[in-house]
């Protein structure tokens, strides 16, 4: 099920998460900035790069399919997502939304594509049943690494 929101991005980050791992937070090290993403089994955070602002965000819990990238994507990152609850959360640090899932393992896939008049980026956030539940960065574009630094960040 793909499902679209507007977001306004704080802190340079999207948060994906179980719900009740909601009062976790991440800290970004050097390794997490180059790389895109923190994360931690209960929550991931997608880095937005020098942006606070408006955005188009799309989230899909149902894609059964491998990913690859979009051809204008200008970055995605992949990694390894237990969803053990039958909701995810999505979205900013003040504002995120729930989303129906099936549980199971999941490859879960950040990626960004160019905006529009309204919206800076178009992030979209997948959900891959049965896809690898390996840490790879997809496409590099604006990202420092081309390589996983991290796959652990540490808890605020």
């Amino acid at each position: 099920m793909l499902q679209l929101f507007a977001a306004t991005i704080l802190y340079g980050q999207i948060l994906v998460g179980l719900p009740s791992a909601s009062h976790v937070g991440l800290l970004w090290g050097e390794a997490e900035v180059a790389q895109g993403f923190a994360w931690d089994p209960e929550v991931v955070a997608f880095g937005v790069p020098d942006h606070d602002g408006p955005c188009l965000v799309s989230v899909d819990t149902s894609r059964e399919t491998p990913f690859t990238p979009d051809e204008d994507a200008l970055w995605a990152v992949a990694v390894p997502f237990a969803a053990t609850e039958p909701v995810v959360s999505v979205g900013t640090v003040l504002e995120q939304r729930p989303f129906p899932i099936r549980p199971g393992a999941y490859q879960l896939v950040f990626q960004a594509r160019p905006g529009g008049p309204e919206h800076a980026y178009r992030l979209e956030v997948i959900f891959v049943r049965g896809g690898p539940p390996d840490f790879a960065v997809l496409k590099r574009g604006e990202l420092d690494s081309a390589t996983v630094l991290s796959t652990r960040a540490r808890r605020a």
